[in-house]
């Protein structure tokens, strides 16, 4: 499964392989070899050493992430001291090298050091509980990796952007986050101004602003997407579709559905459209982002 983001001119399409966890061994030996993909690694604690195929040395700590480029020769190792303990996703795609550009890594810097650690690994901790390889998880793996690739292209915009419109898009950003993560629940405008600390009032002012929907536009178009994403993925019945993305009158869901949709949700489960469900929310998305 492939997600793509885009970033005025370009695209950058990614799969993500694999995803780990390791508390490595001081005894732990040098990883020396060509990587036959892009690997990324996020240090939780201690400490390691990479030296690239240049022979460019990193040391590099808690707090830090490093990227290892596909096609490229590396060797990395533990403190023996004081060892390592780190996140890692294993990914392939089209046009990587932009996009890590844009997080701030490049072939000569392979490291970076990541302000608001603790929000990394919360969502690297969800990425690695949702991955299971199948089509379905990683649905949402790749949904965390768009978060923490997200906070990694803001906090290289942060310094060139106007701290007021930085401000308002983070919390635009964590917003979506919310309502992304709780689409299933009844949620209301209020409910959501009151988890983000805002009035109603200035929540449905600031979608207007960044998204150009109301909150309820938002939560139906993630929804849809959701069902529509179940029934080119499943064979769940309309009724535990509706159900599952967060519609419990089914009549209700057909119409919202065949009005998003151009189609009802039988055809549309007959049909199987090859189409990017979540096409339009992550334009959104990738609004906020800018």
């Amino acid at each position: 499964m492939r997600f793509s983001i885009g970033q005025e001119h370009d695209e950058y399409g990614f799969h993500v392989g694999k995803v780990g966890y390791e508390h490595c061994s001081p005894e732990k030996g040098p990883v020396a070899r060509v990587r036959p993909n892009y690997s990324w690694h996020f240090v939780l604690f201690g400490r390691g050493t990479l030296i690239d195929g240049d022979g460019k040395l990193y040391k590099i700590k808690k707090g830090e992430s490093f990227l290892l480029y596909q096609g490229e020769y590396y060797d990395y190792y533990p403190d023996p001291q004081d060892p390592w303990t780190y996140f890692w996703v294993e990914l392939t795609g089209e046009n990587l090298d932009a996009m890590f550009s844009e997080c701030g890594f490049s072939k000569k810097e392979v490291r970076l050091s990541l302000k608001h650690f603790d929000a990394y690994v919360e969502l690297l901790k969800s990425m690695k509980d949702a991955f299971d390889e199948s089509d379905v998880q990683l649905v949402r793996v790749s949904a965390y990796l768009l978060l923490i690739i997200s906070n990694c292209i803001e906090r290289v915009r942060e310094g060139r952007t106007d701290q007021r419109v930085y401000r308002r898009r983070r919390l635009m950003r964590d917003i979506l986050i919310y309502v992304n993560n709780n689409f299933n629940l009844d949620l209301t405008n209020e409910e959501i101004a009151a988890e983000n600390n805002l009035s109603v009032r200035s929540l449905t002012s600031l979608f207007a602003e960044m998204v150009g929907m109301t909150p309820v536009q938002y939560l139906t178009a993630y929804r849809i997407a959701v069902a529509a994403e179940r029934f080119q993925e499943t064979d769940m019945s309309v009724a535990e579709v509706a159900k599952w993305s967060g519609f419990y009158d089914e009549k209700y869901f057909s119409r919202v559905f065949k009005r998003e949709k151009g189609m009802t949700p039988q055809e549309y489960k007959r049909l199987k459209p090859k189409e990017d469900a979540f096409a339009l929310i992550k334009q959104k998305e990738n609004e906020v982002m800018k």
